[in-house]
């Protein structure tokens, strides 16, 4: 009874797919119908992914390093800059621009200006007149001793009773205050620097003559038209505040980062589209140069377009957007997917030369459908096992990739044979004849020549460069291969700066990049700061001299002056005393309008955090107006911030911070992120390339039903898996033959997009070996015959593959081209595996060499 259901079950299966051939051949219109009612959905659901390039979309959303940055950035008024950049001849004209044009930006004012910034007038005048609060007490001593001691010189002179006349206390006059005034107040700090950087207030580099004025907005670089909204009206302030009639030279410009950024973005956008259609382009070329049947090509391009467009609006509906790891999917997914089209293709044409195509149709269903499906499951096996770490980067990647295999494989099937159907009806699709059919050949002709003239040469040459690769491969893992020079996974600079990359970097010059490279940490009350920052330098100065995590710790304290008391009682005292020597002649009135000018405010107070400016205090500042309670840390002297072993040692000073009170702050920022991306990068690579090679193994085991054939797919794979390993270790070596004839070893180090290849190359690996094993037992053993028909596919399927990834290597961000560079060199390796090496053991194994 048992037997029997098997074979109900089998017979079940035959009567539903020979209901869809005959479906597909007799009703292929009805069936395209379908076709174009899904595109048309997947393709509106595909046009609403959006496109996010933060690090962090690269992490869970549950780690703590995001979890904090987004709720210290939830409190930082993060506001874009959009600056103004007026270049001309004349520095007496671009300021009178400056003058005009900084009251008319005031007027757009909220929701698009929170703020104009024109020069530091305004926080200068505020450390003029509180200079000496600001100057050293030692200073300030000095100053109030001599003044005390010349008016006391004074006085003990008009009464007769001064005994020291080696003595005479500098002069209370206007020319002799201001020289002590000026070299003792000169080093108050702030204003000092103000005066110093811009000598006349204003964001001027007399030299170039380049001026700036700065408009804060809370508009993002996301936020595309209300970008343009602004940039038009501080287009048209500038037209009022009419530049040509300061200086008809100047040259007004406008920068900013709401510019550079959303530049970047556009930049990264039109590399993803630019990446994709190159992708595209070789793989229908190297497509039609074997089948040369532009109608052939069509079918295939038809099909792997609804599979495409099928998986990135699946995508929409399960992740919603698209990530630096996934955006560039497109050309992987098109690559990875044709191959079931190529596979079912070249069994159609080798069953159409002695078959009607309804026949035909049914032959490449019979034959192809269980090893096409098994390369489909052990390619989503691999992207799955992706989908099954906390990395985001590789479980989107993982998710996109993965579904994009199944439905690449199912819309292959379901209508890649209606529109043959439909082709045929037009005109009959004829296999390739004389040198079209032996060009095709040369696909696979090269390898069963190998494998069948020389399989135990073939065997012994796989084995020796085996051995070495598996011990090369070994070194490269135990060398520890993972990637810590962030600058080599960034963009290269490709065509020079932009006009607004050049303006910012003049700009830089002039305002100066002021926490650029910093990390704030955000507490939730004024009186933890000084806490924090106490705690936060003892473990500083408590680590090695040569591993220093940070330099400083910058509070609002920072901006306030220390011993205000004592230097308020000093202050106060001078200038009452000087004051006195003008009441009793000490000083004429024609000296006291002189240094009247000279003396601190007669009603001077002590500094709060409240009575800072919002230009000095505005790194601070709060979302919210919260003043106080951002901390600052600037990275370690001699140390960079773009070595990732650096980052994880940073980031570990201040992911979280115990007080005094018991109350724990924690901290994240950019170089939080980019060490989990780092450490997240390494803990799951592990975990991934096991689970890919245990499904793998599972899957193929599965469709072989146990044999040793699925044991010498399995076999293939991992030997194809090592030499990759082996090109990664020795990529970028320099050779003795080379210019300069020494030997250098130097590896391709793994970063978060490179390792994708390690486990996908697995299970897409595994793609060529299936098919040339599934073939060889259809073909009765007949290996000759299976490399050059199917194994010509396998290669045409590797090319495919290859090209896509090789695309990836026009893209100006160095991860995605080391990412092309790895996977290109799996698929080398998987292919000579499956469809050279494996050939040959089975022609070994079966004692004979078939004829060439």
């Amino acid at each position: 009874m048992s037997s029997q259901r098997p074979s109900k079950r089998r017979a079940r299966d035959v009567a539903l797919l020979n209901r869809l051939i005959r479906m597909q051949t007799e009703r292929p219109w009805v069936v395209l119908a379908v076709a174009l009612l899904s595109v048309a959905l997947a393709g509106l659901l595909a046009s609403k992914l959006s496109l996010k390039t933060a690090l962090g979309e690269l992490l869970p959303e549950n780690k703590e390093s995001v979890i904090v940055a987004d709720q210290v950035n939830e409190r930082l008024a993060a506001m874009s800059t959009l600056t103004v950049v007026a270049e001309g001849s004349d520095n007496e004209g671009l300021k009178r621009f400056v003058d005009a044009l900084a009251p008319e930006l005031r007027k757009i004012g909220p929701p698009d200006v929170g703020s104009v910034d024109e020069g530091v007038q305004r926080a200068r005048e505020f450390f003029t007149e509180r200079r000496f609060l600001y100057a050293p007490l030692k200073e300030v001593q000095e100053i109030h001793d001599e003044i005390l001691d010349r008016y006391e010189y004074e006085v003990a002179q008009r009464a007769g009773t001064w005994m020291d006349d080696d003595y005479e206390p500098p002069p209370l006059t206007e020319e002799s205050l201001r020289k002590r005034f000026e070299e003792r107040a000169k080093k108050s700090g702030l204003e000092a620097k103000a005066k110093k950087s811009f000598p006349d207030g204003y964001y001027l580099n007399p030299e170039t003559h380049v001026i700036a004025v700065l408009v804060r907005t809370p508009i993002g670089s996301g936020a595309l038209e209300r970008s343009a909204q602004l940039e038009a009206k501080v287009r048209a302030a500038i037209d009022r505040a009419q530049p040509q009639q300061h200086d008809p030279t100047m040259k007004v410009s406008l920068a900013g980062n709401l510019l550079s950024s959303a530049e970047v973005y556009q930049q990264i956008k039109g590399d993803l589209a630019h990446v994709g259609f190159w992708g595209v382009v070789l793989i229908l070329s190297v497509v039609f140069l074997y089948y040369l049947r532009l109608r052939t090509v069509a079918a295939m391009t038809l099909t792997v377009g609804i599979g495409a467009t099928w998986t990135f609006g699946l995508a929409y509906l399960l992740i919603g957007h698209l990530n630096s790891s996934t955006g560039f999917l497109f050309s992987i997914v098109v690559g990875n997917g044709i191959n079931f089209g190529i596979i079912y293709m070249a069994r159609y044409l080798e069953a159409r030369r002695e078959s009607e195509a309804a026949e035909s149709v049914r032959i490449a269903h019979r034959e192809t459908w269980l090893p096409t499906l098994t390369a489909a499951a052990a390619a989503t096996a691999a992207y799955g096992s992706l989908a099954v770490t906390d990395f985001r980067g590789f479980k989107h990647f993982g998710v996109i990739g993965g579904t994009g295999m199944l439905l690449c494989w199912l819309a292959t099937y379901a209508f890649l044979p209606a529109i043959l159907m439909v082709f045929e009806r037009f005109s009959p699709i004829k296999p390739p004849v004389g040198w079209s059919a032996r060009l095709r050949g040369l696909y696979g002709r090269p390898f069963a020549w190998l494998a069948g003239r020389f399989p135990r040469a073939v065997i012994l040459v796989a084995t020796f460069v085996t051995v070495g690769s598996f011990v090369l491969a070994y070194r490269y893992i135990a060398a520890d291969p993972m990637e810590y020079n962030m600058r080599n996974i960034g963009n290269e600079q490709v065509g020079g700066v932009s006009e607004v990359v050049r303006l910012n970097r003049l700009v830089d010059k002039i305002v100066g990049r002021t926490g650029q490279d910093g990390i704030a940490l955000a507490t939730d009350r004024l009186d933890q700061v000084l806490p924090l920052k106490a705690a936060l330098e003892k473990r500083r100065d408590a680590a090695p001299a040569k591993r220093k995590p940070f330099a400083k710790v910058v509070t609002v304290h920072s901006l306030l002056p220390k011993q205000q008391a004592e230097k308020l009682a000093l202050i106060t005292e001078a200038r009452s005393r000087i004051e006195r020597a003008h009441d009793k002649g000490f000083i004429d009135d024609e000296q006291w309008k002189k240094v009247e000018e000279l003396l601190p405010a007669e009603h001077l107070t002590t500094i709060g955090i409240d009575d800072l400016p919002e230009q000095v205090v505005r790194s601070f500042t709060e979302k919210d107006g919260t003043r106080g309670r951002l901390v600052y840390l600037t990275p370690a002297a001699g140390r960079s911030v773009w070595d990732g072993t650096y980052l994880i040692d940073w980031a570990a000073s201040f992911r979280r911070t115990e007080l005094p009170d018991g109350s724990v702050i924690k901290g994240s920022g950019r170089s939080a992120v980019f060490a989990d991306v780092i450490l997240a990068v390494g803990e799951d690579a592990p975990k991934a390339i096991i689970v890919s090679l245990l499904a793998t193994l599972v899957i193929v085991v599965l469709a072989f039903r146990g044999r040793w054939s699925g044991l010498a797919v399995v076999a293939s794979v991992i030997v194809g898996l090592g030499w990759m390993l082996a090109i990664l270790a020795i990529y970028k070596s320099d050779w003795p033959w080379s210019e300069g004839g020494q030997l250098r070893v130097e590896a391709i180090k793994l970063n978060f997009l490179n390792f994708v290849a390690l486990p996908i190359t697995i299970g897409v690996g595994a793609d060529y070996a299936v098919n040339v094993m599934q073939r060889y037992r259809h073909a009765g053993g007949d290996i000759r015959r299976v490399v050059v028909e199917t194994g010509g596919a396998v290669v045409l399927c590797s090319l495919t593959t290859m090209l896509g990834y090789s695309a990836l290597t026009m893209s100006v961000n160095q991860a995605i081209q080391s990412f092309g560079i790895a996977a290109a060199a799996g698929e080398i390796c998987c292919v000579l595996t499956g469809v050279l090496v494996l050939p040959a053991v089975l022609v070994w194994r079966a004692g004979r060499s078939p004829s060439g």
